[in-house]
């Protein structure tokens, strides 16, 4: 019995964990949301003339201590959001789709900004100040209930000039 438990287990393993479930056994956040979140908050944020994409991805696939980040070419117009996984969360189900979409909107604001000159070390700046839109932003839409849980973001960047991340809060 031990033996079949151990197999069982393993096997659940290998393949990945389930996605976190909802009521009902939904899944917490699907692509579709995901991507309705993204037109939404693209539209709002006057970014209408890029294509973007969004996807969800897990932990490992981000730098460490970011919830998500930005890849972007200026020229083409085109970029790219990730953002991690709900399987990755260890908030409670029913706080995740408000932390993506929350994501979604912090890296929309990122892109925004992207064609405005940086001076040397001012990422930390960046990010306070993208910090700060996103949470009024957030209060506007959500209502006067809404509690941001946003700290200040580091930042952790590959490339300067073509990513940006948002640390986690």
């Amino acid at each position: 019995m031990k033996v079949v438990f151990v197999l069982l287990l393993g096997i659940g393993i290998s393949q990945g964990a389930p996605p976190i479930q909802g009521k009902a056994g939904q899944p917490v956040v699907t692509d579709a949301q995901l991507d309705h979140w993204l037109k939404v908050w693209q539209k709002r944020l006057a970014l209408e003339d890029w294509q973007i994409s969004a996807q969800l991805v897990r932990s490992w696939e981000l730098k460490p201590d970011t919830l998500g980040n930005l890849r972007w070419n200026s020229s083409s117009k085109m970029a790219t959001i990730r953002v991690m996984s709900p399987q990755d969360y260890d908030l409670r189900p029913s706080e995740i789709p408000t932390d993506i979409e929350y994501t979604v909107v912090h890296e929309l604001i990122h892109l925004q900004l992207a064609l405005i000159p940086k001076a040397p070390g001012s990422k930390e700046l960046e990010e306070r100040v993208v910090n700060r839109l996103g949470e009024a932003l957030f209060a506007l839409e959500k209502g006067p209930h809404y509690r941001p849980r946003a700290a200040v973001a580091h930042v952790t960047t590959k490339d300067k000039s073509s990513e940006a991340s948002r640390s986690a809060r």
